[in-house]
């Protein structure tokens, strides 16, 4: 080999060298939610809500009703203050949403005018507070239960005030679910602490008030969100944002807020229990705006519904209520009624699925 064969072997090797430095690696293959199977993203979705709203529901009667101290004379001390727990979900929610519309490279403005967003909030702070605050008087159980009973009223108020036509199936599906209800409250006992039974009337009340403002949230969110093209985290920014600013108007006009922190301070538990239940409501909601795109509303409802259920059964197991026979057999007519009416409602619109894929 001449001196020249050598010099020209020496170039191509090098050439070679400095193209393998300069290559880059091929990219890591990241999973694509959208390309798994149908099944797949079903499972995900209904853990997902299992996971986050019954650990939740544990979350929210534990702060509620659980002492985190005793004072100097032995007697237990709870955490009182609800609207503290309003703002720390509403805070967590808000800032994951801003994060969520920086990282899709989303505008921050708001697309619907800020008054529309407040009405929604307002509506929402009331059904929110009203939730938590009932707990100090009836059990998560009777509360649960409790939620379903709003079809009828629903009903009516859309009959009489809207002109709504209902079939006797419908009204008969009411009917039982609103029996059922009422034979749990008059069956067993319902108040949050066993031996004092004078403030149930209140967390009835209560409840009663959670469904009327919760029913307001979704009439006043269908109303503002008519005509405005917005995503999923616009209406958490600002609802959740207007939210927050409300609760701690009502916390500093109090003089809520300070005895909050202090609580907090003094018991560190509870910003460990709070922070829980913020993540808990946040990534549910996320899920929930989630599952109903992909697979409707349908599919939904009866992933709810066993939610519900496995969440009266593991309160009463880990907090000991002590449900009557007559209880027990209420509650499943109650459920056993909402799964019937979520598999007609399935037979009628087809599968139920949303925009997913099978």
């Amino acid at each position: 080999m001449t001196a020249t064969d050598r010099e020209r072997e020496d170039r191509e090797k090098s050439i070679l060298d400095v193209t393998k430095e300069v290559v880059p690696a091929p990219p890591p293959v990241v999973a694509d939610p959208n390309q798994w199977s149908y099944t797949t993203r079903l499972g995900l979705c209904v853990s997902g809500i299992m996971g986050f709203f019954v650990v939740y529901g544990v979350l929210q009667e534990r702060i509620m009703t659980t002492p985190y101290g005793q004072d100097e004379d032995g007697k237990d001390i709870y955490f009182r203050d609800s609207t503290f727990l309003v703002l720390s979900n509403r805070l967590l929610a808000c800032l994951v949403a801003v994060l969520m519309v920086i990282r899709n490279g989303e505008s921050l403005k708001n697309v619907a005018p800020l008054h529309k967003y407040a009405g929604v909030s307002l509506s929402n702070f009331a059904a929110t507070f009203c939730q938590y605050e009932a707990l100090k008087y009836v059990n998560f159980p009777t509360q649960t239960l409790g939620k379903c009973g709003k079809m009828m009223p629903v009903m009516l108020v859309g009959t009489f005030l809207s002109g709504k036509k209902y079939s006797v199936k419908d009204y008969l599906i009411a009917a039982s679910i609103t029996l059922g209800c009422v034979v749990f409250m008059l069956t067993g006992d319902i108040a949050t602490h066993s031996k004092d039974t004078s403030s149930t009337p209140y967390g009835l009340f209560l409840m009663g008030a959670y469904m009327f403002f919760d029913g307001f949230t979704s009439t006043f969110q269908e109303k503002m969100f008519k005509g405005y093209t917005m995503s999923t985290y616009d209406q958490m920014i600002y609802v959740n944002g207007c939210s927050a600013l409300v609760s701690i108007l009502v916390l500093v006009g109090n003089g809520g807020l300070w005895s909050a922190l202090a609580f907090t301070s003094q018991y560190p538990q509870l910003l460990v229990d709070s922070t829980m239940l913020s993540v808990c409501a946040t990534l549910g909601q996320m899920v929930i705006y989630y599952m109903i795109k992909e697979f409707g509303a349908l599919v939904f409802s009866t992933v709810m519904v066993t939610r519900q259920v496995v969440s009266i059964i593991l309160s009463c197991f880990i907090y000991l209520h002590p449900l009557t026979t007559f209880q027990w057999a209420s509650a499943a007519l109650v459920f056993g009624t909402l799964y019937y009416k979520a598999n007609e409602d399935r037979r009628k619109h087809g599968h139920g699925h949303g925009g997913g894929r099978h």
